[in-house]
């Protein structure tokens, strides 16, 4: 007799560790599986297109009439261009018209920077969403001179390089930081009875819209 009441407790026990582990397993299998994880690639930006903005410039420059006649000051500006990717590479053409009340006295003569602009190529390697360029073509700047023997205005036309960094705030507006360098040659003003040319190293911040 005690051996079934032995025999009969054992086989209850095991029957009771079957049936909870039955139950962990279906505990396990019912634990929800993680949701998938929601990925999204960056977005690629294109540079490809007609553009417009406008900057706002700080000039180092020198009237170079019988001595370098320094003169630093503000400007502003719009421009304007169109860009072609192909891959990394972005090219195109840029145009640009701005005003500069940089003046430069000394000993009775006065030079002053008015309108300026350039036509220039622009090369650039994109880099998401940075574009960093190189630009460089023909500049214009109207110059005005003043000197104890009256005063003349002129065309001065020369050329212009530098670099600069772009990169997209929106999907379609971006901000663009440059460096150039302007040379815009020499001219003689008869009526001032001087000749004289101007240079200017300038940086400028610019906001654009592309279309």
């Amino acid at each position: 007799m005690r051996n079934v009441i032995i025999t009969a407790l054992a086989a209850s026990a095991v029957t009771l560790f079957a049936f909870q582990g039955a139950q962990a397993a279906d505990a396990v299998m019912d634990i929800p599986e993680a949701p998938a994880a929601d990925y999204s690639a960056p977005v690629v930006k294109d540079w490809s297109g007609a553009y417009l903005g406008g900057t706002a410039s700080w000039q180092k420059g020198k009237f170079n009439r019988q001595g370098n006649k320094h003169a630093n000051g503000f400007g502003g500006g719009v421009y304007g261009g169109y860009n072609i990717q192909d891959g990394q590479m972005v090219y195109g053409g840029e145009a640009d018209v701005n005003y500069s009340g940089v003046d430069a006295t000394a000993n009775g003569f006065k030079a002053q920077q008015g309108v300026n602009g350039s036509i220039r190529g622009r090369v650039g390697v994109d880099l998401n969403p940075v574009l960093l360029y190189g630009t460089a073509g023909i500049a214009a700047s109207g110059v005005e001179v003043k000197s104890p023997v009256g005063k003349d205005d002129a065309t001065l036309l020369g050329w212009t390089a530098g670099v600069g960094a772009e990169t997209f705030v929106t999907d379609n507006v971006t901000a663009r930081l440059e460096y150039r360098y302007s040379d815009y040659g020499t001219k003689n003003f008869r009526g001032a009875g001087v000749t004289s040319g101007f240079e200017d190293h300038s940086v400028r911040l610019g906001l654009g819209v592309k279309f």
